[in-house]
């Protein structure tokens, strides 16, 4: 119900090409029918799945869907959706036992560590946790006990590639979809309702004039 162009997947996928692309091919998918199709034919090493209030269950049930035919399969989620106190991030994950790294706060260098992680490891989930390696922004269950990263947000947010410059959205201009993008990450405001309002974000970064006008003009 969305209908906006996906842009926090978008950054995500673009940062990861950037700093990882030799080790990366990715997909990335907005509709339910095309994902649904895309893994009745093949299914992934990586499930990574956005989590907003909206859209969990649906996507926890893709994971569930998934696992069944790949056993072990790595179900990545994040978003903000989750979430804050230690005790219920503990319950969500054994709740939702399924999903092996979630992570939290910003997504482009927790997503470029973990798989840095995981190409280290032979794409092996339980060696990682096993380690109980520290992973940026990431979170995850090891014997009950919940494994927690540093968390770290990007101050120069041109190390970002737009999502729109550099062709991961190109797809995505076929579909009746409003294409949307950021010029600045982080809020002063400390609102309880919202995801944002965290002291975490409370600093303001913002792209450079020139990105959010190349941006535009692709668009």
């Amino acid at each position: 119900n969305a209908k906006t162009f996906p842009l926090g997947i978008g950054c995500v996928v673009a940062y990861a090409q950037k700093e990882i692309g030799d080790f990366l091919a990715t997909e990335l998918f907005k509709l339910p029918k095309d994902l649904d199709e895309a893994l009745s034919t093949k299914i992934p090493d990586l499930l990574c799945l956005s989590n907003y209030s909206w859209n969990f269950r649906l996507a926890y049930r893709f994971a569930q869907l998934a696992k069944e035919k790949k056993p072990d399969l790595i179900i990545v989620m994040g978003g903000p959706n989750y979430p804050l106190d230690e005790e219920k991030k503990v319950d969500f994950l054994k709740k939702n036992h399924l999903i092996d790294f979630y992570i939290s706060n910003e997504g482009e260098e927790g997503f470029v560590d973990l798989l840095r992680k995981l190409k280290n490891n032979n794409l092996d989930a339980k060696i990682i946790k096993s380690k109980e390696e520290s992973i940026i922004n990431c979170e995850y269950l090891h014997e009950g006990r919940l494994i927690q990263g540093a968390n770290k947000r990007i101050e120069d947010l041109d190390l970002i590639p737009s999502p729109y410059i550099s062709g991961v959205f190109d797809d995505f201009f076929n579909f009746p979809l409003i294409p949307i993008f950021e010029t600045t990450r982080g809020c002063p405001f400390a609102c309880t309702f919202c995801s944002d309002g965290i002291d975490f974000k409370s600093r303001i970064f913002r792209y450079s004039e020139a990105r959010t006008d190349q941006t535009l003009e692709y668009i």
